[in-house]
């Protein structure tokens, strides 16, 4: 177990970056509201951010945990976890979930009740 009272948890995470990167997560939305959402690459993105909430939090915190400690500074640590958390996420959701689905439906859906 770790005592958490004994880690200065600002020593080593400062908050200034991800507030930063919170609020211009903030504008971007609210800027997409103007956007022209025709492009098919919209629908891309749409689909990769149920992975990305899957894996970011416990993938993502051991990845940057080991990070750290391996000496990597923060800000260049949580650079790498997010590239590597939204190119993980782009698999899962272009590449893994299709095949996944398609071998569902050739299998367990394919002995589904077919409505009357």
């Amino acid at each position: 177990a770790v005592d958490v009272r004994s880690i200065k948890v600002e020593a080593a995470m400062p908050y200034g970056p991800p507030i930063v990167l919170f609020l211009a997560a903030m504008a971007l939305m609210a800027w997409s509201l103007r956007l022209d959402l025709s492009w098919r690459g919209w629908r891309r993105i749409g689909l990769m951010t149920y992975p990305l909430y899957l894996i970011h939090n416990v993938v993502g915190a051991a990845i940057l945990g080991a990070l750290m400690r391996t000496g990597v500074p923060y800000l260049l640590s949580v650079v790498i976890v997010g590239a590597t958390m939204i190119a993980a996420s782009w698999l899962i959701a272009i590449e893994a979930e299709p095949r996944i689905r398609l071998l569902l439906d050739h299998t367990i859906f394919r002995y589904r009740l077919k409505a009357a």
